[in-house]
């Protein structure tokens, strides 16, 4: 019988497999596997940064640029959903520190609209500027 344990590391080792044969794909230069292989990867595993990264620049070339924002709005979104989880997580663990600092962070401007600390990601925001070009791009064909 498969402990979740088990099944947890055969789901990884098989992220790591498709990620390997998607970089020997991309090599090859079959962008259209790739991207399907990395696709995958995403579809278990939304927060792989590696397979985002990967596809959003197989869809580059392969001039997929509406595809390349879709990717780059789940990725975004994945990474922020999960930033949210885990400040909740914390919120709720470390309550009274919580309320002891909540008035000062919201008079210095550090909560957001939703009243979670104000998290900045170098990640988040090269995939957004990233977007900004690529929807320039898509302007320019239309």
């Amino acid at each position: 019988m498969l402990f979740i344990n088990d099944i947890m590391k055969n789901k990884k080792e098989s992220a790591l497999v498709l990620y390997k044969n998607a970089r020997d794909l991309e090599f090859q230069k079959r962008y259209d596997e790739a991207a399907r292989e990395y696709a995958a990867i995403l579809k278990s595993y939304p927060l792989h940064i590696d397979a985002s990264n990967r596809l959003m620049i197989v869809y580059r070339k392969l001039k997929a640029y509406r595809k390349e924002v879709a990717v780059i709005n789940k990725a975004i979104s994945a990474h922020e959903k999960e930033t949210e989880k885990k400040q909740r997580a914390w919120i709720k663990s470390h309550q009274k520190i919580a309320n002891l600092t909540r008035s000062l962070a919201e008079t210095l401007g550090l909560l957001n609209s939703k009243g979670l600390p104000i998290y900045e990601n170098d990640l988040l925001e090269k995939w957004r500027r990233r977007k900004s070009i690529v929807l320039g791009k898509l302007e320019k064909i239309k």
